[in-house]
């Protein structure tokens, strides 16, 4: 008895959709997006499980804690899709697609493997983001008083020439 799963995942719920191995839509039903919950809910489909859900940025935390549940799992590139969107129809679709072997675009996951590679490149890409709008912002700061700024400069510590160029903002205070 073969059961497959397509998942609409979204950050507070899931839509898993189950239909059979001759493609009868069995049910689909929402699930609050947590560990425990999704596996509960995969666990309790009989018959062997093949399971799909679009990539995105929890894939590879539902690939690493469903694997162990189902038989297969399979997480498909996003394509776009025509006509009216819903979970339930957008479940179903993944189903029938993985039950005909008609996926477009599979995206390998490896659990584990490349986590921490992962991790790091996104924490990289989170601080040159920052720091650049920490620029934008100093630059906007010095435009906003009238003081026309060029390159890099101003983002780099200067070591005053003379006591006079020491600003003492505790002295204009009084």
């Amino acid at each position: 008895m073969e059961r497959y799963i397509g998942m609409a995942v979204h950050a507070a719920s899931c839509t898993p959709a189950v239909i059979s191995e001759k493609g009868r839509k069995l049910k689909d039903f929402p699930v609050e997006t947590n560990g425990q919950a999704l596996v509960e809910a995969v666990r309790m489909i009989p018959g062997h499980k093949h399971l799909v859900f679009e990539e995105g940025l929890q894939s590879t935390w539902l690939y690493e804690t469903l694997s162990p549940h189902v038989d297969e799992i399979v997480v498909a590139g996003i394509t776009g899709s025509r006509g009216p969107k819903s979970d339930k129809r957008d479940a179903y679709g993944l189903a029938e697609k993985l039950r005909v072997a008609d996926l477009d675009k599979i995206v390998f996951k490896a659990p584990r493997q490349f986590t921490h590679l992962r991790e790091l490149s996104r924490v990289h890409l989170t601080l040159v983001g920052d720091v650049v709008r920490v620029q934008s912002r100093i630059k906007s700061l010095y435009r906003s008083r009238g003081v026309l700024v060029t390159g890099v400069d101003v983002y780099s510590p200067r070591r005053p020439s003379s006591p006079r160029d020491t600003l003492h903002f505790d002295s204009h205070r009084r």
